[in-house]
C-alpha cells in the first residue's frame, strides 16, 4: 500500500452519494469496470498488530488494498486508554477508548460484547457509503444505525459457533447473532463450509468470497533443508480447538521415525502453555522443539519458505488464512478433514488431510496427523511441489479476489435488492 490522495479521472463527475456530494472515479485496473471512489469504515473491536489473530490480519490488508484502490477507509475499533486517531498505509484507524476490563471476561462479557456501544455511536455520529462489520455485535449495530443514516452494512463473518461450549462467554440464545445475520444487506461467508452452516440455521449463507492471500508477500522460495526438515505451526495454540497439545503428542511420535525433524511454533504463547506442551514431548526431542513467540509479519514468509511443510491441526476453521500464506511460499500443509481445510488443501498436490477422530474441543487421531505429516515430508522433498503450491495459492490472490469486495459494496450503495428483512428460518438461533 501507498499513501496520498486517491487517483482521480479528470474531467469525469462522480454520482452522488447517500450523504450528498458527489463520489470521486477511481482508475480501474487493467480490463476491469470503472469503480466509484467510496468512504468505507471497517469495523472490529481490535486492530493489527496490537492483536495478532487472521481476522485482524485480514482488515488490515483490506483496509490497505482498498486505500490503493482510492478509497476512503477508515477502520473503527477500540484500545485501553485515550482515543487515538492514526493514519497510515493510506487508511486511517480510529481506536476509541475501551469500555471493557479483563475483569469482565470472567462472568463471560468478552470484549468484542462492549463494542456494540462504541461502534454505534461512532456509526451515528460520522458519514461512510458502506459499512464492513467483523462481529457481530458492531454489525447489530450497524442495523440500529442504518435505521437513522440509511447506510448500508455488510456482516463479514469471521467464525462459526464451536459445536462445543470451551469460552465462557455471556448469551442470549444466538438472538443477537440471528438479527445479525438475517438484517445485514448482505452477509459474507468465508468459505462453502460456512455458507452451508448459515444456510441451513438461519436460511441465509450471503455471498461467499475466501480471504485472500498476498502473494507479493510471500513469494516463492525453494531454501528448505530436507536433512534437517522444519514443521511449522503458525495457529494460536492457547486455543484448544487448535490442537497442541495434539500436535506435541504426534510430533513426539514422529521424531521416532523422523530423528532430524523440528517442530517451530509462531505463535504467542504464555509461558504456562510451553510448559504443558513440553511436557507432552519426550525429554530427548525437546530441544528440537522451538518456540519462536509473536514475531513480527514480515518474519512470516521466510519462515513458511524455510518449512518442509506446514501444519493446522485445529477443529471447526472458517477458512485457515496460513494455509493459503504457506502454500504461496510452496509449502505443502497437512491440515485436518474438518470444517473449511479441505476446501483449501484439495489436492494430494498441495498437502495432507487427515481425519480428525471422535472430538471434544481437539482432534484425538494421533496416528493420522503422524501419517500425513510423514507423507507431507516425502511431497515436499518433490521438486515440482513448490510450483504447485504456489500456483493453488495465486487463485486467492488480491488481484483475484480484492475487486469482488468492491463490486460488493457498490452493488449494494447503489440501491441493489438485497436480502436484508428477508425472513430466516423458523425459530433459527433463538
Amino acid at each position: 500500500c501507498k499513501s496520498g490522495p486517491p487517483v482521480v479521472l479528470p474531467g469525469v463527475r462522480g454520482s452522488a452519494t447517500p450523504w450528498g456530494g458527489r463520489r470521486r472515479v477511481v482508475r480501474p485496473p487493467p480490463g476491469g469496470a470503472l469503480q466509484h471512489a467510496m468512504k468505507i469504515a471497517i469495523t472490529n473491536p481490535t486492530t493489527w498488530p496490537r492483536v495478532r489473530r487472521g481476522a485482524e490480519r485480514f482488515l488490515n490488508e483490506l483496509a490497505c488494498y482498498l486505500a490503493q484502490r482510492g478509497h476512503d477507509v477508515t477502520v473503527v475499533a477500540c484500545k485501553a486508554g485515550p482515543r487515538q486517531i492514526t493514519r497510515q498505509r493510506g487508511y486511517r484507524t480510529d481506536c476509541h477508548r475501551r469500555i471493557w476490563h479483563p475483569v469482565l471476561g470472567r462472568i463471560g462479557v468478552l470484549e468484542f460484547h462492549a463494542f456494540l456501544a462504541t461502534s454505534l455511536i461512532h456509526l451515528l455520529g460520522r458519514r461512510y457509503d458502506i459499512v464492513h462489520c467483523c462481529t457481530f455485535t458492531d454489525a447489530y449495530a450497524a442495523g440500529l444505525a442504518r435505521r437513522v443514516t440509511g447506510v448500508p452494512y455488510v456482516f463479514w463473518v469471521n467464525g462459526i459457533p464451536a459445536p462445543v461450549p470451551y469460552i465462557r462467554s455471556v448469551s442470549l440464545g444466538s438472538r443477537v447473532f440471528r438479527r445479525s445475520i438475517c438484517n445485514a444487506d448482505e452477509v459474507i461467508s468465508l468459505s462453502k463450509h460456512m455458507h452451508d452452516y448459515f444456510e441451513g440455521r438461519f436460511g441465509r449463507g450471503g455471498v461467499t468470497i475466501p480471504v485472500p492471500v498476498d502473494v507479493e508477500t510471500f513469494r516463492l522460495s525453494r531454501r528448505r533443508d530436507h536433512d534437517r526438515p522444519i514443521i511449522l505451526c503458525a495457529a494460536a495454540l492457547e486455543d484448544a480447538r487448535k490442537g497442541g497439545r495434539f500436535l506435541m503428542r504426534a510430533f513426539d511420535i514422529l521424531k521416532q521415525s523422523c530423528g532430524t525433524a523440528v517442530l517451530q511454533l509462531s505463535s504467542p504463547i504464555s509461558d504456562r502453555t510451553r510448559s504443558e506442551l513440553l511436557g507432552l514431548v519426550s525429554q530427548r526431542w525437546r530441544r528440537d522443539v522451538h518456540f519462536l513467540g509473536t514475531g513480527h509479519l514480515a518474519e512470516l514468509p521466510e519462515l513458511f519458505g524455510r518449512a518442509a511443510i506446514s501444519v493446522l491441526p485445529s477443529l471447526w476453521e472458517a477458512f485457515g488464512m496460513v494455509i493459503l500464506e504457506s502454500m504461496s511460499t510452496g509449502t505443502p500443509v497437512v491440515g485436518t478433514r474438518d470444517g473449511a481445510i479441505p476446501e483449501l488443501i484439495t489436492t494430494p498436490d498441495v498437502g495432507r488431510l487427515f481425519e480428525p477422530g471422535p472430538t471434544t474441543t481437539e482432534p484425538t487421531n494421533v496416528e493420522g496427523l503422524v501419517q500425513a505429516m510423514t507423507e507431507g515430508l516425502e511431497l515436499s522433498r518433490r521438486y515440482e511441489t513448490a510450483e504447485r503450491c504456489r500456483a493453488h495459492a495465486e487463485q486467492y490472490s488480491w488481484a483475484a479476489v480484492g475487486p469482488r469486495f468492491e463490486e460488493l459494496y457498490e452493488r449494494l450503495i447503489n440501491g441493489a435488492s438485497r436480502e436484508a428483512g428477508a425472513p430466516c428460518l423458523p425459530g433459527a438461533g433463538d
